[in-house]
């Protein structure tokens, strides 16, 4: 799944060939009053409990974070930390 996912070495994996596509996409945007913010979250879903790998692990809540739906975001997972970047490079640290 990892190898699919993220790749190895030269072979890209779908996570960074999707990325770097939003990337140049939004990066050849000439139009000053379109503005693109691109935030992620990274989680794992493991024994059916959610876990966000942004957060440390002691500070993580024991029981994983809840999805959510709701009629204006749709599904969501409450409570995860979501970082604005500017490249897959970025995404990487």
């Amino acid at each position: 799944k990892s190898y699919s996912m993220v790749g190895y070495n030269a072979n890209k994996g779908i996570i960074p060939i999707a990325c770097e596509e939003i990337f140049e996409r939004t990066g050849k945007n000439d139009n000053p009053a379109l503005r693109y913010e691109v935030v992620i979250s990274v989680v794992e879903i493991y024994n059916e409990v959610v876990q966000d790998l942004l957060v440390e692990p002691e500070t993580r809540p024991r029981k994983g974070l809840d999805i959510r739906e709701s009629k204006l975001l749709g599904i969501y997972i409450d409570k995860v930390e979501k970082r604005p970047v500017d490249s897959y490079e970025a995404i990487e640290q």
